[in-house]
């Protein structure tokens, strides 16, 4: 799959939140501003990681972008998710499942699984109880700081306004999307990512009467200097529609890593119960085949291993997802393509059926297959 970039350009307009503070009697105690009731929050992650009960530093790692979240969510308050994996002979990260609370707190996101896929440790010294830590704190827009609300204005496909809005500097006045006169794309080769990474690079510039660009600049990016050059260099060279001018449009920008490949493991054998004629596998057509998009962003493949059962009517059921690698999110969408897939009825039942679902990011014109 070739390397490319993500783009999408919007306007900015300048935004305030608002709080409440209350006056008391003598004495007064200290009373900390809240954020609007319906204005989002940003949600900072930070991680930290542990080995056999002791502290472990990646040569690599993947930072997680800030998420933005309703006001009215259980994620307004502190919360803390934590992702067990293993490190195998060759540094990478595997077996990454995430640990359930109880209650819920939050909703886990499969960007966790696919950042910390991404990591590297030292090679030659495979570790089996590894945990990520993630505390995540929610921060009103106007306190979250520039980079981190690029950050996360780049990772979020949908672009959110409000996070545009608290980008914005006074002054500025480019609301809506510029159309392009000559638009100018990037290269695929800038950047120098490691397999499964992911750079941004969110670019602020004016556009004059005459539709030409002037004052460009990086707001803000993930560090990789090429990138950033070339998402400059993007916006010098194009030109918008003669319009009256405009101040503080942004661009967002994200450059994928090569693919990160990874080889199944051969389907388990020697189950005695296992009772799936080949006749009935024939009449089987899988669910929709949808790859985890957290890690189909990042470039990084995986597989499951799922066994089932399917009635003699053509449902499936006693799904169970018995491995998945490199984490569980390739199991849960495997699960859910076997649980969707539907047999031709028929008189013979499936017992305890076994597959590999294995997710391959297509090279060139290949389209996924039904394998």
């Amino acid at each position: 799959m070739p390397r490319h970039f993500i783009a999408a350009i919007c306007g900015l307009a300048g935004a305030s939140l608002s709080g409440a503070t209350a006056a008391q009697d003598r004495p007064s105690p200290v009373i900390i501003p809240a954020p609007n009731a319906s204005s989002p929050l940003l949600l900072v992650r930070d991680v930290s990681l542990r080995c056999d009960g002791r502290r472990i530093e990646p040569l690599h790692a993947e930072p997680l972008p800030p998420r933005v979240v309703a006001p009215a969510t259980p994620e307004r308050e502190p919360s803390t998710l934590v992702l067990r994996f293993s490190v195998d002979d060759e540094g990478r990260a595997r077996s990454i499942r995430p640990t359930p609370t109880n209650p819920p707190r939050f909703v886990v996101t499969d960007d966790a699984q696919a950042s910390l896929a991404a990591y590297r440790f030292a090679s030659g010294e495979a570790r089996s109880d590894c945990a990520m830590t993630i505390r995540q704190t929610p921060r009103p827009l106007d306190e979250a700081g520039t980079r981190a609300l690029a950050f996360a204005y780049a990772a979020d496909r949908a672009r959110p306004a409000a996070v545009a809005k608290a980008l914005a500097r006074e002054g500025d006045d480019c609301r809506g999307r510029p159309r392009p006169a000559v638009a100018v794309y990037p290269s695929p080769e800038a950047g120098r990512l490691a397999p499964g990474g992911l750079a941004w690079s969110v670019t602020r510039w004016n556009i004059g009467r005459d539709g030409r660009t002037s004052d460009v600049e990086t707001l803000a990016s993930s560090g990789d200097a090429e990138v950033d050059a070339e998402a400059r260099r993007v916006i010098v060279a194009s030109t918008f529609q003669p319009d009256a001018p405009r101040r503080g449009c942004i661009n967002a920008w994200t450059r994928q890593g090569e693919p990160l490949p990874d080889t199944p493991e051969p389907e388990p054998t020697g189950d005695p119960l296992k009772n799936c004629p080949a006749e009935l596998r024939a009449r089987f057509t899988p669910g929709r085949l949808t790859y985890p998009a957290a890690f189909r962003e990042r470039g990084i493949e995986g597989w499951a291993i799922v066994r089932y059962d399917i009635a003699s009517w053509g449902e499936t059921g006693a799904i169970e997802v018995l491995d998945a690698q490199p984490a569980a999110a390739f199991g849960d969408a495997a699960r859910n393509i076997i649980r969707s897939g539907r047999a031709t009825p028929g008189h013979v039942a499936g017992i305890r059926c076994t597959d590999r679902v294995i997710f391959r990011l297509p090279e060139g014109d290949e389209r996924p297959n039904a394998d």
